[in-house]
């Protein structure tokens, strides 16, 4: 797994987990602004890395290694936690290990697992996947699911090759591990300060990890971002969402 990182001369480490179907610079226009203040860690994760054509685990096994490699680096301290949507789902499942401590956490519109009869959640997987499959079959079909005026046509351009560099296994794997990946039993109470982010336009579809994320982490703090959909804030305003993580974290000053 390819890491990358920027700011290094600062202290404080912002970790940040990109979604599924693009790739680790999805961020790419906040980092200049993030790297200001943090040290910011940006793993390219399995599947989804065009320089690599290793496949996608589990949110669990990919969790581990991204533990094992910040350890390894004496990395023990995380000060800023951000993972959007797949990247959600690590951040929740980061947390709940509780072998790093995190100062303040964004999740954003972080998948969290379901509670459902196994057949059920086999059908899910099935549906999903195969609409991952239709999407990356024709940039044509994928722009009708994600119109160019809302993602912008760059971002679909660049999904659009991540979807067909992800193997099938990757894209099962993907949604599969999202929806059905497992929690420490009990999940450990953490000190750590939350917010969940949600798009307006995707409120009805996250009800089910809003519930979730109240229920295992109760002192999360919900922000509803006005008139955008799933992942609309990080591509189509950049600046303002790097701005919006700047402002939550606030930093120590380095110097």
């Amino acid at each position: 797994m390819h890491i990358h990182e920027f700011g290094t001369s600062h202290s404080d480490i912002l970790l940040m987990f990109h979604g599924s179907c693009m790739t680790w610079d999805m961020y790419k226009e906040g980092i200049e602004q993030l790297s200001q203040y943090f040290h910011v860690v940006i793993p390219a994760l399995p599947g989804h890395d065009l320089e690599t054509t290793e496949d996608f685990t589990s949110i669990e096994k990919i969790t581990e290694e991204i533990e094992k490699w910040l350890l390894e680096c004496k990395y023990e301290k995380i000060f800023g936690l951000y993972g959007l949507s797949m990247g959600g789902s690590l951040a929740i499942r980061f947390l709940a290990n509780n072998r790093i401590p995190v100062n303040k956490t964004i999740i954003d519109a972080g998948i969290t697992p379901y509670s459902l009869p196994y057949l059920l959640t086999r059908f899910i997987a099935v549906r999903d996947y195969l609409m991952i499959q239709l999407g990356r079959s024709s940039q044509k079909v994928l722009a009708m699911a994600f119109p160019p005026e809302k993602y912008t046509k760059e971002g679909i351009n660049h999904m659009y090759r991540t979807m067909r560099h992800m193997s099938s296994k990757t894209v099962w794997r993907v949604f599969d591990s999202c929806n059905n990946y497992t929690m420490p039993a009990p999940i450990p109470v953490i000190q750590t300060a939350i917010a969940y982010w949600y798009g307006e336009k995707e409120k009805k579809a996250s009800m089910w990890d809003i519930d979730y994320v109240k229920k295992i982490y109760p002192q999360t703090e919900f922000r509803e971002l006005s008139g955008l959909d799933h992942g609309e804030y990080c591509m189509m305003y950049p600046q303002k969402f790097a701005k919006d993580i700047i402002e939550y974290l606030s930093p120590v000053d380095d110097e």
